[in-house]
């Protein structure tokens, strides 16, 4: 299936979830936030939220600073 995150378009396993999305790009889901169609996905949720065709998912990676 295909997938676009952050603008560029990923081809995943048909039964790919948030958290494949992640590991497929080398991010942890630690210090990453998922939106998958304007929804936040809470990170407890990553591992159990399939993806489908077409979803638009945008990451932020969460930084710490002062």
């Amino acid at each position: 299936m295909q997938v676009t995150a952050n603008g560029d378009v990923l081809t995943l396993d048909d039964a790919a979830t948030a958290a494949d999305l992640l590991t497929h790009l080398g991010l942890g889901a630690g210090w990453v936030l998922v939106e998958r169609n304007g929804e936040p996905i809470e990170r407890h949720l990553l591992a159990s939220t399939a993806l489908v065709e077409g979803d638009r998912i945008e990451l932020v990676r969460a930084v710490a600073g002062g």
